[in-house]
């Protein structure tokens, strides 16, 4: 089995009305690069799947749940299943600047 991946990355803001008193100020809006990374399983060696094309599907699928969704309060957690879901992808990783993050697992609504 092989598989494909692309990154991308996206500007946007959030805020975790819940934080714990320790990291109070993630509870106010701020922002992040979130950094993208999607996998997606092909079925031969000769670009089944063509990394630019599916690229540019996962970055306009993210750009449709920024404009279609109220993502002020959405974890790596959430974006990294709304991306997969919406793309059909095998597992998606999404990290706030490039540090923490969350991975999606197909299968695993």
């Amino acid at each position: 089995m092989t598989k494909i991946f692309i990154t991308t990355r996206f500007e946007g803001f959030h805020c975790w009305p819940a934080a714990p008193d320790e990291v109070a100020f993630l509870r106010d809006p701020h922002r992040h690069i979130f950094h993208v990374r999607c996998w997606r399983t092909v079925s031969h060696d000769d670009r089944d799947v063509e990394f630019i094309l599916w690229k540019r599907h996962v970055d306009f699928a993210i750009r449709t749940l920024l404009g279609e969704s109220d993502t002020m309060k959405w974890s790596c957690e959430a974006w990294a299943r709304a991306i997969g879901c919406k793309v059909d992808a095998d597992t998606v990783e999404v990290s706030e600047d490039g540090e923490n993050g969350a991975v999606w697992l197909s299968g695993s609504h």
